[in-house]
């Protein structure tokens, strides 16, 4: 039995041709014929979580995971706004969410019905595309327009890059009507895409850059683990005229690559001898602040920027190429004709990653029990070829410090950089694969997205490392906000919660660390415990002392001039 809704029989046809499958509800009535439907097509696997912030968040971590699109579906008016910050992080992270938002018909828009809003292109700012269905289907150039509609958001989804998409589905009632019936014959339309081998004019023109360029840098953001790239990229950074520069977030790594951006640039003495004549640029956003500037000061004369969709992202204001090819396929076609160099830049860069890493280790060996400290024994316990879901502020850039042996997977919710809907994300990702996945998020972030454990769904190969500073920590690190006196109350926002209640709350087990010992203990605890559940592990560290301690550390590594 499934609604009498046309629309949305085709909507259920189209998606199982297209190969979606997963949709994350939140409770309503107005999208009742959506539920009604879905619930009741076995190709389909449905879930239901009651906050939408939290559901779009935790759809956004199945979708990152697979690596395919994931639906979202919610009833009309507020609801509808819950949505947004998940719709706008999958935006910028290139995250393909399909959202779906039941409405009332459009002529009771502003009339003073309840649950009531102008939902038309509410996400007009952070959508690849936005489109309305129809109530009432009942002509044959009516279902033409519904399927069509239907198959040119889907394709969206996918094409020319991942990104969310939103289609607005107004329902007269009655909502609850069934019939039995077979879904319509869907009509699909299908995406045949290019397959991006660059023309002689651009080859030739980028091999005559890279060959002119002395000094050559390539900086990967974020991106999930791809095919080829790594084995492309320490290739290229074999050349010594080449540097590759990489973080956590973009999932590279190897003995070519430079992976500790902040603490090479720490400790450049000369900018200028580590400045590059060519950018190369791919994946998305960097989390290094120094970097940024870096580039920003030294800028190049040529920057290349990968993208697909063929924006224009000038992150470092020297943008003069836009190349919308995979970089993979890319350099294979043009290996022939790119020469190596003669310059000795890359190797500048290792040699000072090099010394930077020694004194990082001699730095941690003597290290106080703090943020950084924690973070340090944190990471030698993580479980190999597990998941790593980093929160923003302090864990997103404190993981950027270290060296990762093991086969780690990095997640972060860095398309906004914001401070929700970090538990939710690990949650969903946790919920979509059967590895270890870990999320480390301050104390902030974690009560802001509380909301994720109240989640029937929680998986039990999820683990939450809470450091809890009590408060945001970040804002003592920040010369203009670590000065103001309204510093705790204001920027901070100083409390004296406890991870440990709220995991009472929900029933779930939490161990708490206040030191060195007991974290070692906690983290044995955290993944070698056979738990039916996700487990919390609370990490309690000194407030003041943290951005002290930060600061020696980068105070330290500039002194190898000394």
């Amino acid at each position: 039995m499934i609604s009498t809704k046309k629309s949305v029989q085709h909507l259920a046809a189209i998606l199982i041709e297209k190969g979606i499958h997963d949709i994350v509800f939140s409770p309503g009535s107005r999208n009742a014929p959506l539920i009604n439907t879905f619930t009741a097509i076995d190709q389909f696997r449905c879930l239901n979580i009651v906050d939408e912030r939290s559901a779009g968040f935790f759809a956004l971590g199945m979708a990152v995971q697979m690596q395919k699109p994931v639906v979202i579906a919610c009833t009309s008016g507020s609801a509808v706004l819950n949505y947004s910050p998940a719709i706008i992080e999958a935006y910028y992270q290139k995250i393909p969410l399909l959202i779906l938002t039941a409405d009332r018909p459009p002529e009771w828009i502003d009339q003073g019905d309840g649950q009531t809003i102008r939902q038309h292109n509410v996400y007009s700012n952070y959508i690849r595309s936005s489109y309305s269905l129809i109530d009432k289907v009942e002509t044959a150039d009516e279902e033409w327009y519904v399927a069509r509609v239907i198959n040119q958001a889907v394709n969206d989804l996918v094409h020319p890059e991942f990104g969310p998409v939103h289609i607005n589905i107004p329902f007269s009632e009655p909502l609850y009507e069934l019939v039995d019936v077979q879904l319509p014959k869907p009509r699909i339309v299908n995406l045949h895409r290019a397959t991006g081998t660059p023309s002689d004019v651009t080859a030739k023109k980028f091999a005559a850059l890279w060959n002119q360029s002395k000094n050559k840098m390539i900086v990967a953001g974020q991106m999930p683990p791809v095919n080829g790239l790594n084995a492309l990229l320490n290739n290229l950074a074999a050349d010594h005229s080449v540097v590759v520069l990489t973080e956590t977030t973009s999932n590279l790594k190897g003995g070519n690559l430079v992976s500790h951006i902040d603490n090479v640039l720490s400790a450049i003495e000369a900018e200028g001898d580590y400045a590059p004549d060519m950018l190369i640029t791919l994946g998305g956003q960097i989390v290094s602040k120094k970097i940024k500037a870096f580039l920003r000061r030294n800028k190049p004369k040529a920057h290349c920027h990968f993208s697909r969709s063929g924006e224009h992202i000038d992150t470092f204001q020297s943008l003069t190429d836009i190349i919308p090819i995979d970089p993979v396929r890319f350099f294979t076609c043009i290996k022939d004709v790119i020469l190596p160099g003669k310059a000795d830049y890359g190797n500048k860069w290792k040699h000072l990653d090099l010394i930077t890493r020694q004194r990082h280790n001699v730095f941690l060996g003597k290290c106080e029990f703090s943020d950084l400290k924690a973070f340090e024994i944190i990471i030698n316990h993580l479980p190999d070829h597990s998941l790593l879901h980093l929160s923003n502020s302090t864990p997103v850039r404190y993981s950027q410090l270290f060296t990762y042996d093991r086969n780690i997977t990095f997640m972060s919710n860095r398309g906004t950089s914001g401070i929700d809907g970090v538990v939710s994300t690990a949650a969903g990702t946790a919920y979509a694969t059967d590895k270890i996945t870990t999320v480390i998020t301050g104390d902030l972030a974690f009560f802001y997205d509380s909301n994720a454990i109240w989640n029937k769904y929680l998986p039990n190969n999820l683990r939450i490392i809470v450091i809890n500073n009590y408060g945001g920590g970040i804002f003592r690190f920040l010369d203009g906000a670590s000065a103001m006196p309204e510093l705790e109350t204001h920027f901070e926002a100083r409390h004296s919660y406890r991870a440990a209640n709220v995991a009472k709350a929900y029933h779930l087990d939490c161990f708490t660390a206040t030191d060195e010992e007991k974290l070692t203990e906690g983290l044995t605890w955290l993944y070698t415990s056979d738990f039916t559940k996700p487990a919390i592990l609370e990490v309690v560290t000194p407030t003041e002392q943290n951005a002290e301690i930060l600061k020696s550390y980068f105070n330290y590594l500039k002194q190898i001039y000394l």
